[in-house]
């Protein structure tokens, strides 16, 4: 595992979607945490004695050493390092956030050189007790520790990195719009856009805050730039262990339960669907199968996966389709397990998949999309030959651009089960239009016309087609995956 990066990854995607909660990652016994309200750090704390507040903040000269004793033994009463400072240095508020933030950039500077770790979130408010609240931007962090660590020989230069060949990280590239780079770090990265020798760029690169090679190991510790590797043949990546699983994913994936797809055991904690689920998402996100290495159906087969990975993880995050869940899993070989395999369904399972169904059009009524297909999800899990389950669905999914492809399928889905319904194939048709598949959604909305000629939303909409651009973004478009 590539520390960094998954950091990288994973504290943008906190950001992005203002999350609140504590970021705890852990190596041997080593603790560190990072407390977000939000979508900010308001602040980090350490295990590690040197990483502690009070030691920083003598470091930096704001607190007399005189006064750790006594902020020490005030602590054993169970207040906490920053109540304890407060209450006897008598220091001001901004002389305490100084050393939190030193704090916080010592501490995710450290992380970046950690190899194996495991890291967990805790979602909510209140999690853990503190008075100031640093507000500070995770992008800014990032690149703020990068720096500290570079220029604190906190990380080791990986062997014969400066006589090596390098280039973005694909994986990354995006993220790094995100992070406030300065001149001379964006520079480097719009060079190493195509491969290039660490050796012939170092000359090229405009004097700045650090030394050249310090600037390409800040980009290097946050993941956003790799080690080149030609292209492999055809046989090689036929043959390449990733693209097996994917054939061996999809041929037991059909049968598989949803704790099997995500990779986790069914008494799972919340905090390891997400993560198992962040680590798939990252290995088989059809991104990744879109260069020229792979074939058309590669690509095709890596959406598939990712559809059954996605779908999974959207029944399994939220508690409340994951109960509907695990209630149908654990009940498979009773009466109503009987009952359903041969085409019946269960009082609970139907009075569930109601209420679910309730729940999700009343979330999306509200705009509350990822909610309305988490609810949305559970009631065609329990009951997934019903139209309108799939229809809804569908129409949630739609507003979310990572889960288009899966929109299309319910709704085309729905269609199949009700092949009269204009409804379907309206919001079918509005589909199409938000990707720009122009011919897809015209020919849905002449079927309409053609049954209905005075339908006057598919008339609307098909008097606009001739504005769209064809050559516009699809349904597979490259799209930054939300955890």
């Amino acid at each position: 595992m590539h520390m960094a990066a998954d950091l990288l990854e994973v504290l943008l995607d906190l950001h992005k979607n203002g999350r609140s909660g504590v970021l705890r990652i852990e190596r041997n016994l080593e603790k560190k945490q990072l407390i977000l309200s939000k979508g900010l750090l308001a602040f980090a704390e350490s295990n590690r004695p040197e990483e502690h507040l009070i030691r920083i903040m003598v470091k930096l000269g704001i607190l007399p050493r005189i006064k750790v004793t006594e902020i020490a033994s005030f602590m054993k009463s169970g207040k906490t390092s920053e109540e304890a400072v407060f209450a006897l240095s008598g220091l001001e508020a901004q002389d305490v956030e100084k050393g939190r933030r030193e704090q916080a950039i010592i501490i995710l500077g450290s992380l970046l050189s950690w190899n194996i770790s495991t890291l967990h979130f805790y979602q909510g408010e209140g999690l853990v007790r503190y008075h100031l609240n640093l507000g500070l931007s995770l992008p800014e962090l990032l690149i703020l520790s990068a720096r500290h660590a570079v220029s604190n020989h906190l990380l080791p230069t990986p062997p014969g990195f400066l006589e090596g060949t390098y280039a973005v990280a694909k994986d990354f590239v995006d993220k790094a719009r995100e992070l406030p780079l300065n001149s001379a770090e964006a520079y480097v990265l719009s060079q190493l856009h195509a491969p290039m020798s660490l050796m012939d760029l170092i000359p090229l690169i405009p004097a700045a805050d650090a030394k050249p090679e310090e600037i390409l190991l800040r980009l290097f510790a946050l993941g956003l730039i790799a080690p080149f590797s030609p292209p492999a043949s055809a046989s090689d990546v036929e043959s390449d262990p990733l693209v097996q699983s994917i054939e061996d994913m999809l041929a037991r994936f059909d049968n598989a339960g949803l704790y099997e797809i995500i990779s986790v055991p069914a008494d799972a904690a919340q905090a390891d669907i997400q993560t198992a689920y962040h680590s798939l998402a990252k290995k088989f996100h059809p991104d990744r199968f879109q260069s020229e290495e792979f074939s058309p159906d590669i690509h095709s087969k890596a959406q598939q996966v990712f559809t059954h990975i996605n779908e999974a993880y959207m029944t399994l995050k939220d508690p409340v389709t994951r109960s509907a869940y695990d209630e149908n899993r654990l009940s498979r070989t009773s009466k109503a397990s009987a009952d359903r395999k041969t085409g019946g369904a269960s009082q609970f399972d139907e009075t569930t998949a109601e209420e679910l169904f309730n729940d999700g059009r009343a979330q999306l009524a509200k705009g509350e999309f990822e909610k309305a297909v988490e609810y949305l999800n559970g009631c065609v899990f329990l009951h997934p030959a019903k139209a309108i389950y799939r229809h809804y669905l569908g129409i949630a999914q739609s507003e979310i651009p990572r889960l288009r492809k899966s929109a299309e399928q319910h709704l085309l889905k729905a269609i199949e089960l009700d092949n009269t319904s204009v409804a379907s194939r309206l919001e079918l048709a509005k589909l199409y239009i938000k990707v720009a598949l122009r011919r897809k959604a015209e020919q849905l909305l002449q079927d309409i016309l053609r049954w209905d000629p005075d339908h006057k939303e598919a008339g609307k909409l098909i008097a606009g087609l001739g504005k769209l651009d064809d050559v516009k973004t699809g349904l597979h478009a490259k799209i930054p995956f939300t955890r």
